[in-house]
């Protein structure tokens, strides 16, 4: 929704977008490719599902910023007299934009679940998260939220070169905006928050524990063998690897909620804050808005980078996949 009105504030609008949408496709889609790359290379080598899911994350990012960014940059450069979401039918733009979205955020979901059973479960873990299991997961994900977003196919249409619902579906638009901000945002959030929480509160227990065994042994003097000590190596490398994994997805659960929340508040209220009396939008909330999607979609942009910071794995096969590069070209 737009002032069609020229102001100081809808000014700012359409040149924030056209200049921030370019600058983000510019990092963001190499990104994602990269990344879908170095994860895609180790789904069949590594343990349980996480290259999996990454994969398919960089995929899902990799095309909300194309759709969303591309669409911004129409509007700016156009002065919202061309919106290409609008010029190629609505239906299907909409259906694969909001299901695109739905499922990154809900991988992370995914992610959280299987470092949940990492930790709770880590001697039933290689069987419980094998690839085949984390597939299905990833496909049932799939089919769901495909099938909550299919009703863009007949309940929406263009109207005034804008995306309107038909007039026998407004009332179900009225209310699916909760629903969708619900599955987009809410509810895979209190599940992040849950399922995050209940893996520190193991990693707590298993550090008193540690801790009890450690002073007991400091009681008594035993000499270990190196075949004694093998168990003992193994815990460690696979609490290592837990623990960087999960520093991983935690980081990605708590950009989410930064860089999302603000576009669901606004959607949510702007027709209490953003309408004028007599029906009008307000030129100030043009600009809020494309504040918060440009943060939408900064968080689609962003996991590049938390994986560089985060994941030592995958620095060093970033490394290598430069390395590589380079010397094809000596």
């Amino acid at each position: 929704m737009y002032n069609n009105s020229s102001s100081p504030y809808s000014d700012a609008a359409v040149w924030l977008y056209s200049v921030v949408p370019p600058i983000l496709l510019l990092i963001g889609i190499p990104g994602n490719l990269i990344s879908f790359v170095i994860w895609s290379r180790r789904i069949t080598s590594t343990l349980g599902s996480t290259s999996l899911f990454l994969s398919a994350m960089s995929l899902t990012d990799a095309y909300v910023l194309l759709h969303g960014c591309s669409r911004q940059w129409s509007i700016g450069l156009s002065n919202r007299q061309f919106d290409l979401r609008t010029f190629l039918g609505c239906k299907c733009p909409l259906f694969l934009f909001t299901f695109s979205s739905d499922l990154s955020t809900w991988i992370i979901v995914l992610l959280c679940i299987e470092r949940v059973i990492c930790t709770w479960q880590p001697i039933k873990f290689r069987q419980i998260c094998r690839l085949r299991n984390g597939s299905v997961a990833l496909a049932l994900t799939i089919i769901v939220l495909a099938g909550v977003n299919l009703h863009f196919f007949w309940t929406v249409l263009v109207i005034a070169d804008s995306c309107d619902p038909k007039a026998e579906y407004n009332e179900f638009a009225s209310y699916w905006h909760y629903l969708d901000f619900a599955i987009y945002s809410f509810v895979p959030l209190a599940l992040m928050l849950i399922l995050n929480s209940t893996i520190i509160l193991r990693i707590q227990m298993t550090q008193k524990s540690m801790k009890r065994t450690g002073a007991s042994t400091d009681n008594s003097v035993t000499i270990r063998s190196q075949h004694d000590m093998k168990p003992s190596a193994n815990h460690s490398r696979a609490t290592a690897r837990s623990m960087r994994i999960l520093r991983t997805v935690s980081c990605m659960a708590i950009c989410h909620f930064t860089l999302t929340m603000p576009i669901v508040l606004h959607f949510l209220f702007q027709d209490k804050f953003c309408l004028t009396t007599s029906g009008d939008f307000l030129s100030q909330c043009d600009l809020v808005e494309v504040l918060v999607v440009s943060l939408q979609m900064t968080n689609h942009m962003v996991h590049f980078f938390i994986y560089s910071f985060t994941s030592s794995v995958f620095v060093a096969d970033l490394r290598r996949m430069l390395d590589d590069g380079c010397s094809g070209y000596r």
